[in-house]
């Protein structure tokens, strides 16, 4: 009787469908890229801008997947991840401590940042075609691709400040202040666009779920070609843990 019982109790748990015909969940990402640092001085003013590096984004994602298809999974997720980094102005001549810049971050950003030193976001869209490798009722890794929608922020570097800067007369006035400048700058960096471009990325992951449950956990680990992303940004691994419901 007792052998009947456990036959019978591992065919129910072997045959309930652990992998979701769709599933929803929010999770925490971390992006291992780093911005690189940029400084110089605008000779014609004698501004000195100095912009630091930033190592490793963070920030939140969401997103759904469907294990319902024969052979393949797909899954959508949406990431926004941000890293602060600091950029300061300074006339050297003067004397003059130098001027760090400040501002409240554009959404979805400001949603991570509410008020902040400049910060570096890239938010991506990725739709991902994966193959599962069951090896255990609750357990299931993938391998895949997919595209990508990338936007990224500009950076507030020696090149943007001197863009701003073009709007001031060179000869017979005298340059703004650092305090002056840095609300302009601030104020450009507000209205500037995002940078956007199409990339591709590759997948690995796991997703658990016990059976009856509707919950599951997963992790992902993904690292995206192209983008267009800023050339001072060196892209690394993007890394991806969270859970949902799952049905």
């Amino acid at each position: 009787m007792k052998k009947i019982l456990f036959a019978a109790t591992f065919a129910l748990f072997a045959s309930t469908q652990a992998f979701a015909i769709i599933g929803a969940g929010v999770h925490y990402v971390m992006n291992t890229g780093s911005l690189k640092a940029n400084s110089g001085t605008i000779e014609d003013f004698g501004l000195k801008v100095n912009q630091e590096k930033s190592d490793g984004l963070q920030g939140l994602g969401f997103k759904l997947w469907l294990d319902i298809l024969p052979f393949v999974d797909i899954e959508g997720t949406f990431n926004i991840t941000a890293a602060r980094y600091r950029t300061s102005l300074e006339y050297p001549d003067l004397g003059l401590d130098p001027v760090y810049l400040e501002y409240t971050p554009k959404p979805p950003y400001s949603m991570i940042f509410p008020k902040a030193s400049p910060i570096f976001g890239v938010a991506t869209g990725d739709i991902s075609i994966t193959y599962p490798f069951d090896i255990a009722p609750i357990i299931r890794p993938y391998l895949g691709a997919g595209l990508s929608y990338i936007v990224s922020t500009p950076v507030v570097n020696k090149a943007f400040v001197e863009k701003v800067m073009e709007s001031y007369p060179q000869n017979g006035v005298a340059p703004p202040t650092t305090e002056e400048l840095s609300e302009s700058v601030m104020r450009t960096l507000k209205n500037s666009d995002y940078k956007i471009g199409m990339g591709g990325h590759i997948i690995a992951g796991i997703r658990i779920k016990p059976p009856i449950i509707p919950f599951a956990i997963y992790g992902n680990g993904k690292y995206y070609i192209g983008g267009n992303t800023n050339s001072q940004f060196s892209q690394g691994f993007v890394l991806e843990a969270g859970g949902g419901f799952a049905l």
